[in-house]
């Protein structure tokens, strides 16, 4: 099985169909059986799957405006913060409980915009071995400042 994850981000949506269509007319037979592509539903691509000779061999499924993806980030963020938290239990033994507050996992989630990208940045970011996640948190909400110290932004 060969996956395709964000066919959508290619820089040349001609790349795209190129793409998607070279399995269809199979002028490069490839050595798998399954291709599995994710991608926004961008015209190009769109156009590309409505070739009638993708309808035998695709089958497609569309996360619609009924797919939840904020709670799918809120998940996330609540499961990796609670690894951060255990990861960095001696840094964090002085932070009040809960952390981080339902309010905090909200703010992320919103800013997140239906992204997961930006959840994950900001994870990547509060989970730094050399601080406290907790202020680094707060930084990338925008309730302290940047600290002279740090020598890298959340963004």
């Amino acid at each position: 099985m060969l996956i395709i994850d964000g066919l959508d981000e290619c820089s040349d949506s001609r790349n795209q169909q190129r793409i998607i269509l070279s399995q269809a007319m199979k002028q490069y037979p490839l050595p798998f059986t399954h291709l599995l592509i994710t991608s926004r539903p961008e015209p190009r691509i769109k156009e590309a799957f409505n070739n009638p000779k993708l309808d035998v061999m695709c089958y497609r499924l569309s996360l619609t405006s009924d797919y939840q993806v904020s709670q799918d980030i809120r998940n996330f963020v609540r499961d990796r913060c609670t690894e951060i938290l255990e990861r960095h239990s001696g840094t964090m033994e002085a932070i009040t409980r809960p952390w981080p507050t339902f309010n905090q996992i909200e703010e992320i989630v919103q800013k997140s915009s239906n992204h997961f990208i930006y959840a994950s940045t900001v994870l990547k970011y509060i989970d730094d071995d050399s601080t406290v996640p907790a202020d680094r948190l707060n930084i990338v909400l925008g309730l302290s400042p940047l600290a002279d110290d740090i020598d890298e932004s959340p963004f």
